[in-house]
């Protein structure tokens, strides 16, 4: 039987159209397949970083448990411990006077804090200066240095952030500030403060580089009684380029303890 030859070409186009289609079935298969892998791997990537994700939070968690589950130490028995290390420490030993020297640079509106001497047991003086530049009518400036001197319960102090002012010997060069809002809320709470005495608030006028002095009869509350003293500072204030106050003071105190019953 003879084909035509158009016939034959048909045959001959429909065998190489199905050998395409079978050839794009299979790449379009492949395709599928590593389209499917692809996103395999990608959910398989993301699983693997939420599941490290949630070990880290797992061992975070574990650590506060262990954290919880230690024992902590008595609080109350730590202070305890802590006022009874400070007794060891610094036993009293009652002097003849207390001095402070110091000489610092006061920014405007702070107030400088020296002494902080253990002038009783458990008790500390501490002096507190602040110094500020006025004007006379005539023009004159002057320095008005406003200061007070605080006979406070060692305990207290932390309370009060003066705990880094103690003094280890009855001559100290002891020196801190605090700025004014800083000071307000100090004399604030000194007078809240069960046991607080605010002695005396001597007031010193000073002209710039000129020594001013001021001497003051204080009574001091010891062994039950009225302990009289005398307390003197002596200022040499400097006005400085940058509005500060250059403070060189001196300042002693003297107290008559009572003896025990």
């Amino acid at each position: 039987m003879l084909i035509a030859p158009k016939l034959k070409i048909a045959q001959k186009m429909v065998t190489q159209l199905e050998a395409e289609k079978r050839q794009m079935a299979e790449e379009l298969e492949m395709l599928r397949t590593k389209q499917l892998s692809d996103s395999e791997r990608k959910r398989i990537e993301r699983e693997r970083m939420e599941l490290a994700s949630l070990r880290g939070e797992v061992s975070k968690l574990r650590t506060k448990i262990e954290d919880l589950q230690r024992p902590k130490p008595d609080s109350d028995e730590q202070k305890r411990a802590a006022i009874e290390e400070g007794k060891e420490e610094e036993q009293f030993e009652k002097a003849d006077y207390y001095a402070a020297a110091v000489n610092v640079e006061v920014e405007k509106g702070m107030t400088l804090i020296t002494g902080g001497w253990l002038t009783a047991p458990g008790r500390r003086t501490f002096v507190f200066m602040t110094p500020t530049r006025n004007t006379a009518p005539d023009g004159e400036v002057y320095i008005q240095i406003n200061s007070k001197i605080a006979d406070l319960a060692d305990e207290s102090l932390s309370q009060l952030q003066l705990q880094n002012m103690r003094a280890s010997s009855n001559e100290t060069d002891n020196a801190g500030g605090f700025e004014a809002e800083e000071a307000r809320m100090l004399f604030k709470n000194i007078q809240k403060i069960e046991g607080a005495v605010m002695l005396a608030s001597p007031s010193i006028v000073a002209t710039d580089g000129r020594e001013a002095v001021v001497r003051t009869s204080v009574t001091f509350p010891r062994n039950g009684a009225a302990a009289p003293g005398q307390f003197e500072i002596g200022v040499i204030p400097v006005l400085t380029e940058n509005g500060a106050i250059q403070m060189t003071v001196a300042s002693t105190i003297t107290i008559d303890i009572p003896e025990e019953e």
